[in-house]
């Protein structure tokens, strides 16, 4: 049966719907022809509105009553879908009749973690075929002409057409995955001498960005915060030479448009949500409760984002950096160790013995930055 009509659902939250765009675009990639359907929630609607490579977007508002979500069950009844991918598991996908669908029951094999690679499985499913990640660009969501000429002239304005800028992102969803405002000011007197340093994200980070500014003492950081729409913003990230950000959806947009980054995790699943660019720098902290996915710490510290170094987040930018001006390009294994998360090195012996040790300690950690750590000794070598 050939696929004529598609409805495409997606997310609430922005950062999710933009994992889901891969396989929004491998959709399009393989039914070019085909009449595509996107419902959105009211939160994403800059994603697709305008876009010319779907046919149609319905704004899906999960708090209207009762009545009017029959309503809309009905009208999209009436389109006869041949097929519905249903990536947010709503009774309208379980409901509407299609010949393909996705299956909310779906068993998805555990060696697939990130959940880039989750929907592009959920979509090689339903449609009876293996779905591959497209690296062409562009795909349903980009910038336009507009949005760049607008950027343009506004880097032009700022001095900045010419010289490497960095786009910093400091604000997150919530406490348990914001970095240290005061290591963000650090981390902008060690940077700001070589490089101009431009300030994004919500208007709702527009405070945190504030405090950065006046605790670094620093006149010359420019502060975008709230003053971009999205598709504006994914085009200065494309002029930028790298994005630095916590765990938020950043992170997921330089990766759609495989923009260098710098990501700052905390209890966040890395594995599940973590930068997807050919060339990244992960900063976590591997200890025993991450990742937990808590809206609260349940030890009231936040240890992971705590235990991010200023020192740590400026090399890693620099070494990014470094391969960016050599043309970049996938890293070997030669040049990204094995992803080790936890380690333990055991010298129980005297304690000459494990004074000479250390400098195993020290390049163990050196080479494995984000692994958790143990060490084991004898009670005489404890306090070393």
């Amino acid at each position: 049966m050939k696929i004529r009509k598609i409805l495409f659902i997606t997310l609430s939250n922005l950062g999710d719907v933009i994992l889901t765009l891969p396989a929004a675009d491998a959709l399009r990639a393989q039914y070019p022809g085909a009449e595509i359907t996107v419902m959105a929630g009211p939160r994403t609607r800059e994603v697709f509105e305008g876009n010319t490579r779907i046919d149609r977007l319905i704004i899906y508002d999960k708090r209207v009553r009762l009545r009017e979500k029959f309503r809309l069950f009905l009208r999209l009844s009436r389109m006869r879908f041949d097929a519905v991918i249903d990536l947010r598991n709503t009774l309208y996908g379980a409901l509407l009749p299609a010949r393909y669908r996705t299956s909310p029951f779906l068993i998805i094999p555990r060696r697939i973690k990130h959940m880039r690679e989750r929907n592009l499985y959920r979509l090689g499913k339903a449609l009876g075929r293996q779905i591959p990640f497209l690296e062409e660009k562009p795909g349903v969501f980009t910038f336009t002409p507009g949005d760049a000429a607008s950027i343009d002239d506004l880097l032009r304005s700022l001095s900045l057409h010419k010289d490497g800028f960095v786009v910093i992102s400091a604000g997150t969803g919530g406490p348990t995955r914001q970095w240290p405002e005061e290591r963000f000011a650090l981390l902008c007197r060690r940077l700001h001498e070589e490089r101009k340093l431009v300030f994004v994200g919500a208007a709702s980070h527009k405070g945190i960005v504030e405090r950065i500014k006046a605790s670094s003492g620093l006149s010359g950081i420019i502060d975008l915060t709230g003053q971009t729409t999205l598709r504006q913003l994914a085009y200065l990230m494309k002029r930028s030479e790298l994005v630095v950000s916590g765990d938020t959806g950043t992170v997921h947009l330089a990766s759609y448009f495989d923009v260098p980054v710098v990501a700052l995790f905390g209890p966040g699943d890395d594995r599940k949500y973590g930068p997807w660019s050919k060339e990244y720098e992960l900063i976590m902290r591997e200890i025993p409760c991450r990742p937990c996915q808590e809206a609260q710490c349940r030890f009231g510290s936040v240890t992971c984002m705590q235990r991010i170094t200023v020192d740590e987040v400026e090399r890693r930018i620099r070494r990014l950096l470094g391969r960016v001006r050599k043309g970049g390009g996938v890293q070997g294994d030669s040049e990204r160790p094995v992803p080790l998360r936890r380690i333990l090195l055991m010298r129980t012996d005297r304690i000459g013995d494990v004074v000479l040790s250390t400098p195993a300690i020290h390049a163990v950690r050196r080479q494995y930055p984000n692994a958790c750590l143990g060490v084991m000794v004898s009670p005489a070598g404890r306090d070393i």
